[in-house]
């Protein structure tokens, strides 16, 4: 299991971009942090 960067909750699947600053992302913190981006590109 690998780490979560922002909630270091244990997780079996991780995403990294060149928003997490290539850190490792849960699912859930991923997600939230691309819906953050999103929502203020829009506004």
């Amino acid at each position: 299991m690998t780490v979560c960067a922002k909630c270091n909750k244990d997780t079996n699947k991780t995403y990294e971009c060149t928003h997490t600053k290539d850190q490792e992302y849960c699912t859930e913190c991923y997600t939230e942090l691309h819906y953050y981006l999103t929502e203020n590109e829009s506004c």
